[in-house]
């Protein structure tokens, strides 16, 4: 039997707040997921808040079988959300919420044994708007195996 591979979505985790309710996402969040449904062992590496946002999407990632102990919590800043309209000519218009989160991922022991574990990282660039959470996305990408596949979203 194939050895899993540990595929690392490493960035935002966020609510998409659509006209006809909300739905978890986030690129790298979505990655992970994928990667599990098909059998290999899909890490989330982001932040969420404390709040009711936050709290929901850990049941929710629980409930998709992803591995969460990777998942930074905030006391400080709330869940990341995108608001997402539709205009006059049918096109999607995003609101993406500041202050987030994500936007204050913290470098960790736990991170830095998780990057040396990965075989593939898939990084968010939104994630990276804030100087913090891209030095941190950084040091995770430099602390991971040469052979590791890294790429962005």
């Amino acid at each position: 039997m194939a050895r899993k591979h540990t595929i690392v979505g490493l960035g935002e985790v966020l609510w998409d707040l659509l006209p006809g309710g909300k739905q978890l996402g986030g690129a790298p969040a979505n990655f992970a997921y994928i990667t599990s449904l098909l059998g290999d062992r899909g890490v989330v590496a982001s932040r969420v808040g404390t709040d009711a946002l936050g709290k929901e999407a850990v049941r929710k990632l629980e409930t998709l079988s992803l591995e969460i102990a990777h998942l930074q919590r905030d006391s400080q800043h709330p869940t990341g959300t995108v608001k997402v309209e539709v205009d006059s000519h049918g096109q999607p218009v995003f609101e993406i919420s500041e202050n987030v989160a994500w936007d204050f991922l913290e470098w960790t022991p736990e991170w830095e044994s998780l990057a040396k574990q990965a075989d593939a990282i898939c990084f968010g660039s939104l994630a990276q708007r804030s100087s913090g959470s891209r030095q941190t996305m950084l040091r995770f990408l430099q602390a991971a195996r040469p052979e590791a596949l890294k790429f962005s979203t």
